[in-house]
């Protein structure tokens, strides 16, 4: 009895103490799919913001996934996040995920995740293997219609997780690949055109871990996050159940 007491005391100060560290993650995390539980009709967001999607045809749960389970996709086959004030950022933008994509078709651009491309206030990350040669791609459009990007050509690994990365400050995307800066370009303007956010409109493989930001992330915080060090639920009635995962996994 006593042990056991121990354990759940160990517990509840290791949730006061993510309580305690989470208020960062409340302010900046306004998006996050972990796809852990099985779904159906909706994903929910595991951030404090409630940017549910909805989901269109055949998105699959796939138990197997990079961090427990994952979104598996067909093209045709997506989720749509309806815009909202959280969601909307002008700039300081962080998207992440981890993608496993089939084998890429030539001449091929697979969307991976966009809002509104090419409208004026829209972005876009990308698999291309059309004009460029299995790359990937991170563009941006701003509302005065100037449009940059920050694409890498020859990145992509067909059916093998990849941790894909994109940040905007107002003066610079980055592109990302398992952590490392592969393009940097000059960029400035607004992005908050008033568009939806759609997840693998057409693509064709896994999806894990999706999670936005209202932050342009360091390359030290990218990294922390795809190692999982910092992963735990952003909602105060996730913590106990992630906390308890981390300790089993690290035993």
């Amino acid at each position: 009895m006593q042990k056991y007491f121990v354990i759940l005391l160990g517990l509840a100060l290791t949730f006061v103490w993510y309580q305690s560290i989470d208020a960062k993650e409340d302010e900046t995390t306004i998006l996050w799919y972990k796809f852990d539980v099985s779904f159906k009709n909706e994903i929910q967001d595991l951030s404090p913001y409630g940017n549910h999607g909805r989901i269109s045809g055949n998105v699959k749960f796939e138990r197997d996934g990079k961090v427990g389970g994952a979104a598996s996709f067909t093209v045709g086959n997506k989720i749509t996040v309806p815009i909202s004030d959280s969601l909307n950022v002008a700039q300081d933008l962080t998207i992440e995920f981890w993608v496993k994509p089939d084998k890429v078709p030539a001449a091929t651009y697979w969307r991976l995740i966009h809002k509104g491309w090419v409208q004026n206030g829209s972005y876009i990350c990308g698999i291309d293997n059309n004009w460029m040669a299995l790359g990937y791609t991170w563009d941006i459009n701003n509302m005065a219609a100037v449009r940059k990007d920050a694409n890498k050509p020859d990145a992509v690994i067909a059916e093998t997780w990849q941790y894909y990365s994109a940040t905007y400050d107002g003066k610079n995307i980055i592109l990302y690949i398992d952590g490392e800066p592969l393009v940097q370009t000059a960029a400035d303007g607004k992005i908050n055109g008033a568009f939806d956010i759609i997840i693998a409109e057409s693509f064709s493989g896994m999806l894990d871990e999706i999670r936005f930001s209202n932050v342009a992330l360091s390359q030290d915080e990218i990294k922390k996050h795809m190692e999982g060090k910092d992963i735990h639920a952003v909602k105060a009635e996730g913590k106990l159940t992630t906390t308890w995962a981390e300790v089993k996994s690290k035993r």
